[in-house]
């Protein structure tokens, strides 16, 4: 009698309680035309180093995808989401309206483009979208510039920006929980990602119909937090949230997260405790340096299993601040640097945290943490996945028993992130 074959599995609820429980869902973005937008000339714009060589970057992040399915993960690709927003015209026009900002493109050239892309089928859009669009490829869909800016500007000038940086999907948005947080980003350049990525939270059918006003039948995301979408002081982006525990998030003060932004996220989630709609009862702030070897707090610290972060050496204790909810609104303790890791390790629920540092002289260190050697994916505790440049922590990692899936990433560290940056994880457990 021939075996019956096993049942699909259910789709994975929605959340993310830890860094490191088995990953399920997660969002990744596999660099397209944006990728190829970007010169010499205009990578200082687009916040890149370098320029990436597209066709090698766009190969080795379909490895990364099969390598994350191969670990039984469900993989949300990023275009195929938007694709299904921009399919949905009251969903289009939503997205559209927040793109298109007269205030950043001018009042003609908004509605010039509005018009323009009304008539467009949902493939050509959504390149549009992430690759953006020149003065001469706004003339080849019809349109003659009226806008001032625009008639001054050269055939082969952006009038719409790429997203280059899509492909780190851990910024624009930060699941805790089951509360999605859009990112109110830093750099200009950045700040439309948050945007797609409300779209699909708010719209898609993967997690439409699942947050408020879902009736009590439903399972996983409970609420987008979209405290808006940057330009003032309260910024925040994924790559700077970590969450410890249910009870306990722990975000960087980095060069991109501000205190105002962590504050505002901390009286969300506390809030939420407070009237019993969520678990966080502790925000950990750390005071990161502000550089840009250092933009996050992923880029110098992981968690890789229940009871150990990987840490860049150099990097030394640093000062954190712990927010949490009084009687009377927000309270803060401030912690000195040497108090620094027992603190994490009361958020993460451990004795004592074991910090892994490779020991590598400040060169050899500065070196690997450049690369991304810190900035690792768990898919599951003591299981991560790791750029294979980044060889000395790797072996290291793996002489305290910590497995490593080594990802051949050279083309896409180039963009200055690695397997954590690229990957928004949605659900795990």
């Amino acid at each position: 009698m021939t075996a019956a074959p096993p049942a699909r599995p259910a789709r994975p609820v929605l959340g993310v309680l830890d860094e490191i429980s088995p990953l399920r869902s997660v969002i990744v973005h596999t660099p397209g035309p944006e990728i190829d937008r970007l010169t010499p000339d205009t990578r200082e714009r687009f916040l890149f180093d370098e320029v990436l060589w597209g066709d090698r970057a766009r190969a080795q992040h379909e490895d990364f995808i099969t390598l994350l399915e191969g670990e039984g993960a469900e993989v949300l690709r990023l275009a195929d989401l938007l694709r299904g927003v921009l399919a949905d015209p009251a969903a289009r026009e939503e997205l559209l309206e927040g793109t298109l900002d007269p205030w950043v493109l001018g009042d003609m050239a908004a509605a010039d483009l509005r018009a323009a892309f009304r008539a467009l089928d949902p493939d050509r859009l959504l390149t549009i979208l992430l690759g953006g669009i020149t003065v001469g490829e706004l003339r080849a869909l019809g349109v003659t510039p009226r806008s001032l800016a625009l008639q001054l500007a050269a055939e082969d000038d952006m009038v719409l920006d790429p997203l280059p940086n899509h492909l780190f999907t851990r910024d624009p948005s930060a699941w805790i929980g089951d509360t999605a947080v859009l990112s109110p980003m830093r750099r200009g350049a950045r700040r439309r990602e948050s945007l797609h990525l409300e779209a699909v939270y708010r719209h898609h059918p993967r997690f439409a119909g699942t947050g408020e006003g879902a009736g009590a039948g439903s399972t996983g995301l409970r609420r987008v937090h979209a405290p808006g979408h940057g330009g003032g002081r309260a910024t925040l982006e994924g790559g700077d949230v970590m969450v410890l525990s249910p009870r306990t998030v722990a975000v960087g003060l980095s060069e991109r997260t501000s205190a105002v932004g962590v504050e505002h996220l901390a009286a969300a989630l506390l809030e939420d405790a407070a009237r019993g709609e969520g678990t966080v009862e502790r925000v950990v702030a750390i005071a990161l340096p502000h550089r840009r070897s250092m933009m996050h707090l992923d880029t110098v610290t992981t968690v890789v299993d229940h009871e150990s972060m990987l840490r860049y050496g150099p990097l030394g204790p640093l000062e954190t601040i712990e927010i949490e909810q009084g009687p009377g609104g927000l309270v803060t303790r401030a912690h000195p640097a040497g108090e620094m890791d027992a603190v994490l390790a009361r958020g993460m629920g451990v004795d004592a945290l074991r910090v892994i540092t490779p020991p590598l002289d400040p060169t050899a260190a500065a070196r690997e943490q450049w690369d991304d050697g810190c900035n690792v994916l768990a898919v599951a505790p003591g299981r991560v996945v790791a750029y294979a440049r980044a060889s000395a922590t790797n072996d290291h990692l793996r002489s305290l028993g910590i497995e490593v899936l080594e990802l051949d990433g050279d083309e896409l560290g180039r963009g200055r992130g690695g397997p954590r940056c690229m990957s928004c994880p949605v659900s795990r457990g």
